[in-house]
């Protein structure tokens, strides 16, 4: 009985003092795609109001891209956006593993899995690769540093393509889990709709570079532009993975209570 009061003491307490704090993490994801999308959208409504203009360097003479528009008067706006939605999709990266292998240790008493482990610490360091690359691509611009540009955007296009497939091995098996809470309801369909969207985006970053490579500009171009709004709701997914399913964290909690009194 007295070793149930100690172990009750020591991990509920806890256990509600960090869970206060997840409303205030799961803001990060939301920035995310909110700076994401306000850059995007302002970057795309100036190219449309001001004509659809060509700009110098311009590979596409259709669709101008979005690092040509960025590149120009708007690229105090582009490298602002550009930095707000990086640093802040690291945070939500490392917040979102570092709450899985909390909670876990905190419903199962346990550590989890040593892969889950591995491919946690992964997804971290490639977004964390990703991260700089994604400042830097608003920085140098593909007018002024074409080669550097291009690196830097296979640096954060393989590094935040990695991170989502590293991130996906450790929340697969989120996907099939059948409890009826609606925090794990929200998770799981967060996950599928994560894991969706990556999918559908990898395709599309494909078929982007082939008909780049083919030189269908028009086709590409447009592309382009739907695979970085698309970005937003991959982003916003990850609202739904920082939830806390307090039935399983409080399960032990409302079992052990009534042997204490």
């Amino acid at each position: 009985m007295a070793q149930q009061h100690s172990n009750t003491n020591t991990r509920n307490p806890t256990h509600r003092k960090v869970s206060q704090y997840f409303p205030y993490l799961r803001l990060l994801p939301i920035i995310t795609g909110a700076s994401w999308l306000t850059t995007l959208s302002t970057l795309f409504i100036y190219w449309l109001a001001q004509g659809r203009p060509r700009y110098p360097a311009q590979s596409n003479p259709y669709v101008a891209f979005i690092s040509d528009i960025g590149a120009f008067i708007l690229q105090p706006l582009f490298i602002t956006g550009g930095t707000i939605t990086a640093i802040t999709l690291l945070g939500t990266i490392l917040c979102v593993h570092v709450v899985f292998h909390w909670e876990y240790a905190i419903a199962k008493r346990a550590k989890s899995q040593r892969y889950k482990q591995v491919f946690s610490v992964l997804a971290c360091i490639f977004q964390g690769v990703a991260c700089p690359c994604q400042i830097c691509l608003t920085i140098f611009d593909n007018k002024g540093y074409p080669r550097i540009h291009r690196m830097l955007l296979l640096g954060a296009f393989a590094g935040t393509a990695l991170s989502a497939i590293c991130t996906t091995v450790v929340f697969w098996g989120e996907m099939w889990r059948e409890e009826q809470a609606k925090e794990l309801q929200t998770r799981r369909q967060s996950v599928i709709a994560s894991t969706t969207i990556f999918g559908i985006e990898f395709c599309m970053g494909v078929a982007f570079t082939t008909l780049l490579y083919l030189k269908f500009y028009r086709i590409s171009g447009i592309l382009e532009w739907v695979m970085a709004f698309l970005f937003t709701f991959y982003f916003w997914a990850f609202a739904g993975f920082l939830l806390l399913p307090a039935e399983e964290g409080g399960e032990g909690i409302n079992e052990e209570t009534p042997l204490l009194r």
